[in-house]
């Protein structure tokens, strides 16, 4: 398992090492956000720790964007670790589930370590935004999700109904043309006039 440590300081970075221990099998400790974002595209950990001392670095918006299950690794937000902090760090990483790798709904597949999509054999790599609002929806297969939710999920951030319909309308619009499919048929992803969007399976969609 790989723990990725935001900490505050050089001092609180290397008193975290120690506080891990054996807890883990392998730990990235950064003190800069930058690094945790790099980290997070190239090495896919399974679990965040964040020292509450550098919360000060991230933004309010991406920070709830990390606290949202299934796009993000798991998130713990600790104060600064001495060496009794090891026992939390190892019920945490018990505890922590890692987003299942793959999503599977017919023949469209996303794969959640390696943030990309495919329908069929071809593989794509999706822009951050559409592939949260892609993810979004599977991890709701099968039910509608409003404009505005999928707005707070996937951007962070609350909007009137009208912004929120058009902006998630034009980046579902590029999604469609990205993955192949035709807007005109609705596979897959499914609006419902009035209410948001559905991922489902073609044969479970209806006739619009």
């Amino acid at each position: 398992m790989h723990i990725l440590i935001l900490a505050s300081s050089t001092d609180s970075a290397e008193a975290m090492q120690v506080a891990l221990g054996d807890t883990t099998d392998r730990c990235t400790v950064v003190i800069d956000w930058a690094d945790v974002v790099g980290s997070l595209e190239k090495d896919h950990p399974n679990l965040i720790v964040v020292e509450r001392a550098a919360l000060v670095q991230v933004e309010l918006a991406t920070l709830l964007k990390l606290a949202e299950p299934g796009g993000w690794p798991p998130l713990l937000i600790v104060d600064a670790l001495a060496a009794d902090g090891k026992c939390g760090i190892a019920t945490a990483r018990r505890l922590a589930q890692p987003p299942p790798q793959y999503y599977q709904i017919g023949d469209l597949r996303i794969d959640t370590r390696k943030r990309r999509a495919s329908l069929g054999e071809r593989w794509i790599t999706l822009p951050p935004i559409q592939y949260r609002l892609l993810l979004a929806l599977a991890q709701r297969e099968g039910e509608v999700v409003d404009c505005q939710e999928l707005l707070r999920l996937v951007w962070g951030y609350d909007a009137e109904e009208a912004e929120a319909r058009e902006l998630v309308k034009v980046h579902i619009r590029q999604i469609r043309r990205r993955l192949g499919l035709n807007p005109e048929q609705h596979n897959y992803i499914h609006s419902v006039r009035g209410f948001g969007y559905m991922l489902a399976q073609p044969e479970e969609n209806e006739e619009k």
